[in-house]
């Protein structure tokens, strides 16, 4: 089994950009292309989503959408491949430049081109002066200069000042000149995309702002960048300390902030699902029984990942990590894909549960309760994934007990003992509710025999080697020390 760790691309060389939109996110790019296509005079917009939640992929259809559908001038960035750069005006100058030859010949002419280039160079060079003077000024004694020395020295600088700014003048003058040429053209404005600002160093992501900011933004065009505004505040944080106004200062770069709406949560899950191949370990397994677990797996993921108390990034990780476990089985074994889903669930869920779970400091019962209690899910409203998931958390831990001694058939379940006692009183349910209640703690009772005698015949639930894969994938070390008491 082959698995991506990087996910594909998507395809939006065809005519519809959308044609692999599997989030129905078409709505919102036209929205948002009509509300760009509405500004007038210069504009930094902010698309706002948490990580993980298809930024990049939704990026990457509406600057398509742009181009072929709207007739828009479109400027691609990712912040991300270019952190290793020393400075951000260099980089967003070259990316912009290098853009905007694209269009030379049709609506541009190669001389202005080349005339913002020079003029970039001139930028930089006046940038790259004063940052060594400012660097140096505590090497400079002043004290001893005479008082003429001391004029000279302020009238210099006042004429470097002057020099700076009209070298700035001039790059804004020529960038207005191209931005109008193509606005007059296609009745449209120049947009600048830049993607993943947030993966970037804090650093550089805050001077990109600043130099996209204040040197870059001129009328027609408009700044479209795609942050996760809770980790760019984090960002402001580090570089001026945790009392400064992270959100207060980040305010003053965006003048419009569009919401990337969340996505429907199944639909996200199925997509993350396809793109980890999670249909082709079930494909390949020789194991009879575990070809059946497919949809009974897949139900159990929508069942506890489609709450909204989970993030998106979390959600994306962990199945990211689910298929890493897959990819790590052999064919020709059993299945384990039961408990490693449920293995997977808790850990995401609750780490601490999940903790105290495989090591047998807490009931079975308290798990079931505390995590129905986090997601807000009905106890007993009967799906497969939920029972599948109970009987799981059963029988999991007793796995190596169970196995050590087979003809012993009772264990201790606080669970499956208060669905004993409740089920005798539920005999004649009175109402729906009841009978859904009853019918929820049958099944899993029923499922719970079924697995302990699938357990027996093949000497093995695969609850311990789930854990083991998972721990060896994941990105953090498990506490293996047990409290103190």
């Amino acid at each position: 089994m082959k698995i991506r760790i990087q996910p594909r691309e998507i395809d939006t060389s065809n005519n519809d950009p959308f044609q692999e939109d599997q989030l129905g996110r078409k709505k919102t790019a036209e929205i948002l292309a009509q509300l760009v296509s509405s500004v007038e005079g210069q504009c930094v917009l902010a698309i706002d989503a948490p990580w993980g939640a298809g930024k990049t992929t939704f990026l990457k259809m509406w600057t398509r959408h742009l181009r072929e559908g709207r007739d828009f001038s479109v400027i691609e960035f990712n912040a991300w491949e270019t952190d290793f750069s020393a400075d951000p005006f260099v980089t967003l100058s070259s990316e912009l430049t290098n853009g905007l030859e694209e269009y030379v010949g049709k609506w541009l002419t190669d001389t202005k081109i080349k005339e913002l280039k020079e003029t970039a160079r001139e930028v930089f060079k006046q940038i790259v002066l004063n940052c060594i003077k400012f660097s140096t000024s505590g090497i400079i004694d002043l004290s001893p200069l005479k008082e003429k020395d001391l004029i000279s020295y302020a009238e210099k600088r006042l004429l470097e000042y002057k020099s700076n700014k009209k070298s700035l003048r001039k790059f804004k003058d020529i960038l207005q000149d191209i931005a109008d040429d193509l606005a007059k053209s296609k009745n449209q404005p120049l947009v600048v995309v830049i993607d993943e600002l947030d993966r970037c160093r804090p650093s550089y992501a805050i001077e990109l702002l600043e130099v996209a900011k204040h040197l870059f933004t001129v009328d027609n065009v408009v700044f479209v960048i795609a942050i996760n505004r809770l980790e760019l505040e984090h960002s402001i944080k580090v570089l001026y300390g945790n009392d400064f106004d992270s959100r207060g200062y980040l305010r003053r770069f965006f003048d419009i902030d569009f919401r990337l709406p969340d996505p429907d949560r199944k639909a996200f899950i199925r997509t993350r699902l396809k793109q980890i191949k999670f249909s082709e370990y079930f494909d390949r397994t020789q194991d009879q029984n575990g070809r059946s677990d497919l949809e009974i797996v897949e139900n159990m993921l929508l069942s506890f990942f489609g709450s909204p108390q989970i993030s998106l990034r979390n959600v994306s990780q962990a199945l990211h990590r689910l298929g890493l476990v897959f990819a790590s089985l052999r064919s020709d074994r059993r299945s384990f894909a039961r408990s490693a889903v449920v293995a997977l669930v808790l850990r995401t869920i609750d780490s601490e549960l999940y903790r105290k779970l495989i090591r047998s400091e807490i009931s079975d019962k308290k798990v079931v309760d505390s995590v129905y209690a986090q997601l807000g899910i009905e106890n007993e409203n009967p799906t497969f994934g939920k029972i599948i998931f109970e009987a799981v958390i059963i029988l999991g831990p007793k796995e190596k007990s169970i196995l050590s001694s087979p003809r012993d058939s009772e264990f201790d379940s606080p669970l499956l003992n208060n669905y004993e006692e409740r089920l005798a009183g539920l005999e004649k349910p009175d109402n729906a509710s009841d009978t859904s209640a009853r019918d929820h703690m049958k099944e899993v009772f029923r499922h719970v025999g079924h697995m302990k005698k699938e357990m027996l015949w093949s000497n093995s639930l695969g609850w311990q080697d789930s854990i083991d894969r998972l721990e060896l994938v994941a990105s953090d070390l498990m506490d293996e020390q047990k409290p103190e008491n």
